[in-house]
């Protein structure tokens, strides 16, 4: 009904332009929620794709490894940025005197304290399938043939004075099996390795590893740039 005043149709368009107000807000708020959904997606491919790439890159093709430690002196230095190719220890083979990064049996770091996660090392391949290993006063030995020669290469003199875990008992010549490696540190006398191995701790023990613990092979440092070299 409309009044003496003729207020009804004004008050129609008022409450026309309102909801048409308030439907351009809405529309407006949608618009955005929708923006916003969209930009977190893209986000999210966008990470799963690089993830995707890393582990593709670490898995298949090269790792950047930085050196935490002194067991590789003076070879490698603590705090160098190593260019490790992984393709080739996965699909070839692991040579004698290799520079490799690999891990240890049961040896874990946890990520957040919760997630375990493989801890790598940085040490030179010294026996290869087939190879003996033997300890003998308490002093260990790797013995292989080279050029049509036996060779029985002393690996330390006096490593039963460093010895991280319990005492280096002596031990019978072991052959290496088609798929067991002896890895060392250059700086022999402070390092973890598979020389800790049959003592009186078995805990820590490393021994020989398997190829499937090594992750790759050290071809070059790569920082500092002032330090750029190949290693071998």
């Amino acid at each position: 009904m409309e009044d003496n005043n003729g207020n009804a149709p004004q008050n129609n368009q008022l409450n026309e332009e309102a909801e048409r107000q308030i439907s351009e807000i809405e529309e407006k708020v949608a618009q955005k929620k929708s923006k916003f959904w969209k930009e977190v997606k893209e986000w999210v491919v966008a990470l799963v794709v690089a993830v995707l790439v890393v582990f593709v890159i670490q898995t298949f093709l090269f790792r950047i490894i930085r050196v935490d430690g002194h067991s590789m002196d003076t070879t490698l230095a603590d705090g160098e940025r190593l260019f490790v190719t992984v393709t080739d220890v996965k699909f070839g083979s692991v040579e004698r005197d290799s520079v490799v990064i690999c891990h240890y049996p049961n040896r874990y770091n946890k990520f957040l304290g919760i997630i375990p996660m493989q801890t790598y090392f940085v040490k030179r391949v010294v026996g290869v399938p087939g190879d003996t290993i033997y300890r003998k006063n308490e002093v260990t030995h790797v013995v292989y043939e080279k050029d049509g020669q036996t060779v029985d290469e002393m690996l330390d003199e006096r490593y039963g004075d460093y010895f991280p875990n319990g005492s280096p008992d002596d031990y019978d010549p072991y052959v290496l099996g088609e798929d067991e490696y002896f890895v060392v540190g250059d700086n022999r006398y402070n390092s973890h390795d598979s020389r800790d191995w049959k003592d009186d701790d078995p805990d820590m023990d490393v021994g020989p590893i398997s190829k499937s613990m090594i992750v790759g092979h050290v071809r070059q440092v790569i920082w500092p740039l002032g330090s750029w070299r190949s290693v071998k």
